[in-house]
């Protein structure tokens, strides 16, 4: 429909005479819906990344992280360790999901522009550490934030735990364990 309506304004844009306030306007019109429809585009893909499904959550990470980090302007480190096994679907939109409200929390709350992600497949669980060395937290804040909260849910609907941790050197560490059971994808 977006794309319907861009058109058709260009197609207006040529009928309204050159220089003309109308042909400026509509113009205007067209570069917002079509800067609507590149927003929506990203939302969706980021809603429900098809990446997800087709290459699994490793994959998925290895293409998010750089894109966040240009996106939101951070320096994102991404180191990954341990023997990697295949993420359930479900599981792995939720690990996904956990990811980005804790780089969001990083973004908008640390005040910080540098961030730590850890992905690591560990013989009983799949962990993933967010750590960032920005102002921390005040505790009522940890247990209130709506975004904690939707973490804290997403791990348990998937078997697993969340923790913030206020570390020592200054700074917040977001740590999503999942045992491997509840993680790992089961073929057939």
């Amino acid at each position: 429909m977006l794309t319907a309506i861009g058109s058709l304004l260009g197609r207006l844009g040529h009928k309204a005479p050159e220089g003309s306030p109308l042909r400026q306007d509509l113009q205007e019109v067209r570069e917002i819906a079509q800067s609507t429809l590149n927003n929506i585009r990203g939302l969706s893909q980021a809603l429900h990344p098809v990446l997800l499904e087709e290459q699994g959550l490793e994959s998925t990470l290895d293409w998010y992280i750089p894109t966040a980090s240009h996106q939101m302007g951070l320096l994102l480190h991404y180191e990954k360790s341990g023997g990697a096994f295949p993420v359930d679907i479900a599981a792995g939109v939720h690990i996904y999901r956990v990811l980005q409200e804790a780089l969001n929390n990083v973004s908008r709350h640390s005040g910080e522009r540098e961030a730590w992600v850890r992905l690591k497949f560990v013989r009983s669980a799949l962990e993933l550490e967010v750590e960032d060395h920005g102002k921390g937290f005040a505790p009522q804040v940890a247990h209130q934030g709506i975004g904690l909260v939707g973490m804290r849910e997403r791990a348990e609907l998937i078997g697993g735990t969340l923790e913030l941790l206020q570390l020592e050197s200054g700074g917040t560490m977001v740590r999503l364990l999942v045992p491997r059971e509840k993680a790992e994808a089961h073929g057939g």
